[in-house]
């Protein structure tokens, strides 16, 4: 159970994580259609920030994102929401490996441009979410659902500052707060608010193809059942690196690298996700 619950604590978080540049606004307008295809395997399994040997997780996952960018109230405005397919195999020592699949956790946002200067290439926005608990759930084995069983929300706070002629340095902080499971293992869980900070950095190699680097900071997330502690809180480290090319006004393809640094609860995972983007 404790095992089960550092995977909860991970979760497949990098689904919905930023790429460079996500947070330079699109014109009033536009719709975006993107689609993610991801694979991570796990180098090792971590309870308390020690490794339990024996133990491998896998995810595949799908995810469709659909934006639409607008004015209102003289600022630009983004709605979006996102649907994840998932396929999550888990083997513990002394059990039969188990797995499952199916569509996550609808999350819905809408992003706001706070500050929107295109001329200094300066921009500052704030992003509320919600995700719904709709995906598939099984109480009996809570570390392998698609979803989670309970309602959370997402702050996201983003800075993008471009420098020189085609570099640009991005800051994001993100809370996540949590609703309560009612149904994991039959019991009550309890998950505390999670911190996650984000430092990007892109350049261009030509016109139509640029590369970055982001680094993702989490902590916070300590997991609780009737007052006792099942997970501690997390403090962990990635680094993905990508390489994102525009084939015209209205189609870009993006491959991404994305490595687990270190990891104190949950799977340390490693792998790549590839994405498109459909612009009209």
């Amino acid at each position: 159970m404790l095992l089960a619950a550092g995977m909860g604590a991970a979760g497949p978080a990098w689904a919905g994580d930023p790429s460079a540049r996500d947070w330079i606004p699109a014109p009033v307008g536009t719709n975006i259609v993107a689609g993610y295809l991801a694979g991570l395997r796990s180098s090792g399994l971590y309870a308390e920030g020690e490794r339990v040997h024996g133990a491998s997780v896998d995810v595949n996952a799908l995810v469709y994102r659909q934006m639409h960018y607008r004015e209102f109230l003289g600022k630009t405005v983004q709605l979006e929401f996102i649907v994840p397919m998932y396929r999550t195999s888990l083997d513990l020592p002394g059990t039969p490996e188990d797995h499952m699949s199916g569509v996550g956790d609808v999350t819905l946002g809408t992003a706001v441009w706070l500050y929107n200067n295109e001329q200094t290439r300066t921009w500052f926005a704030w992003e509320p979410f919600v995700v719904a608990p709709v995906g598939r759930y099984d109480g009996s084995r809570p570390d392998v659902s698609p979803g989670k069983h309970r309602w959370s929300t997402i702050q996201d706070f983003a800075f993008v500052q471009g420098v020189g002629k085609s570099t640009f340095l991005e800051a994001i902080a993100e809370v996540e707060i949590y609703g309560r499971n009612s149904d994991w293992y039959g019991q009550r869980l309890k998950k505390d608010p999670s911190l996650r900070l984000f430092a990007l950095v892109s350049t261009n190699f030509t016109d139509s193809t640029y590369g970055g680097i982001r680094y993702r900071y989490e902590t916070g997330g300590r997991e609780t059942v009737s007052g006792e502690t099942v997970t501690t809180r997390g403090r962990n480290h990635q680094l993905a690196l990508e390489l994102t090319h525009q084939i015209n006004d209205a189609n870009q393809v993006q491959m991404q690298y994305i490595h687990d640094l270190k990891v104190e609860n949950g799977p340390r995972m490693r792998g790549v996700q590839m994405r498109y983007v459909y612009a009209f």
